[in-house]
């Protein structure tokens, strides 16, 4: 059956987008994880999981754990570049912040024409990434590998005295908008080099060395911090 009306559509891409990132980050999808991300209520999943088993999106194992279908998988990169473009068009194009985007990239990016796609990419340059550090499916070797290709761990779990640069910002959060734009008041985004001075355990902080300046955040905000750790010399 055909759905009816943009909001389903709508609807199904941002929950192919959602499992997507969730999988390239390694984490186990199932409909409790995804209620949490979108603040609905169980039976509502449910429901729409349902919806992408019958259309081919996905596929569901004995344990309720969910995996993109190719189908599934297609469409997921496919919203993805169009959202990862539209934020790098809105940050080198327009001038806007890179903590300033995500929102307005989720507004557009259902609605953005293979022409236009086609235009903002040779405007640009043919970006591998968006603001935020994460692949522009189509424009990097292998999208869902990218974490792994990078050598990528979360900052959250790094040796005290660890050295590394921060490669990326997860994308499977509640409220993305509000961790980035703390991440910018913190001065920590893609690029950023930074020391993992220790932990504080009590408090559940992390303080950090970036440059000379000391700045501490939650362990669960360094959980959403992928980082590429510098190598020590073992000699």
């Amino acid at each position: 059956m055909k759905q009816s009306g943009t909001a389903a559509s709508v609807t199904v891409e941002e929950y192919l987008e959602t499992i997507y990132n969730m999988h390239m980050e390694g984490d186990v999808v199932i409909g409790a994880r995804l209620a949490e991300k979108f603040g609905v209520a169980p039976p509502t999943v449910t429901e729409t999981l349902k919806r992408l088993v019958r259309d081919g999106y996905i596929e569901m194992d004995e344990r309720r754990q969910i995996t993109l279908t190719r189908r599934g998988e297609e469409t997921a990169e496919a919203v993805l570049r169009r959202h990862r473009l539209t934020e790098r068009f809105l940050t080198d194009m327009l001038g806007m912040e890179w903590h300033q985007v995500h929102e307005e990239a989720c507004r557009l990016e259902h609605f953005i024409s293979g022409a236009v796609e086609a235009r903002v990419v040779a405007a640009l340059g043919q970006p591998q990434t968006c603001p935020h550090g994460n692949p522009i499916p189509g424009y990097v070797p292998d999208a869902r590998n990218y974490l792994r290709d990078h050598g990528a761990q979360r900052l959250m779990g790094q040796p005290e005295g660890q050295s590394a640069t921060i490669l990326c910002i997860s994308e499977v959060v509640e409220d993305e908008e509000e961790l980035i734009s703390y991440l910018h008041d913190k001065g920590l985004m893609p690029g950023t080099v930074l020391r993992l001075e220790r932990y504080d355990e009590p408090a559940k902080m992390v303080l950090l060395a970036v440059g000379d300046q000391q700045v501490r955040i939650s362990q669960d905000v360094a959980a959403k911090i992928w980082v590429v750790p510098q190598r020590r010399d073992t000699a």
